[in-house]
């Protein structure tokens, strides 16, 4: 077991990990720390009024990187296309050209194996729409929320035969 008092060198580790995928009972085991005080810190980090704590929305933000990086990309393109000709600054065609580095290097991680589950992803934007509509679009998160069964039902029906 870690020692006592330990809790100011642990934490952000345990909290580092967990954002990489690692479960609570590994980063018990790695760490020599109960699963039950790792709950509690992760617990302290939860604000009031918000769905996850922190580590949680530590792991979302990695497990999305990529995907908002390339969104990020395209509205930043968008935008310097609109401009006049000769009006983009070269620090924003500086900008455009490491953020497109950055894109190309996940894509390569990505197609050497390391990817991402692609089911998980959708649901993460599912959950990421609902989040939005909820604060700017409450009436259509209700049409969401009241069609979703039945979207759910086609889908069942939609996977009949496929194996």
């Amino acid at each position: 077991m870690a020692e006592k008092g330990a809790r100011a060198q642990l934490e952000p580790v345990a909290a580092q990990m967990y954002a990489s995928g690692q479960t609570l009972t590994a980063i018990s085991e790695f760490l020599d720390v109960s699963r039950n005080t790792l709950t509690e810190w992760k617990a302290r980090t939860k604000r009031p009024g918000d769905d996850l704590d922190e580590w949680d929305k530590a792991k979302q933000r990695k497990n999305t990187f990529g995907l908002r990086m390339e969104s990020l990309l395209e509205r930043e393109l968008t935008y310097a296309e609109e401009r006049q000709p000769g009006a983009i600054e070269g620090a924003t065609l500086d900008n455009l050209s490491k953020l497109g580095a950055l894109v190309v290097r996940f894509k390569a991680v990505e197609a050497q194996g390391a990817g991402f589950d692609k089911a998980k992803v959708f649901l993460e934007n599912l959950q990421f729409i609902a989040g939005w509509m909820k604060e700017n679009e409450p009436q259509g998160l209700k049409v969401l929320a009241e069609s979703f069964d039945d979207l759910t039902a086609a889908f069942k029906e939609s996977l009949d035969g496929v194996a």
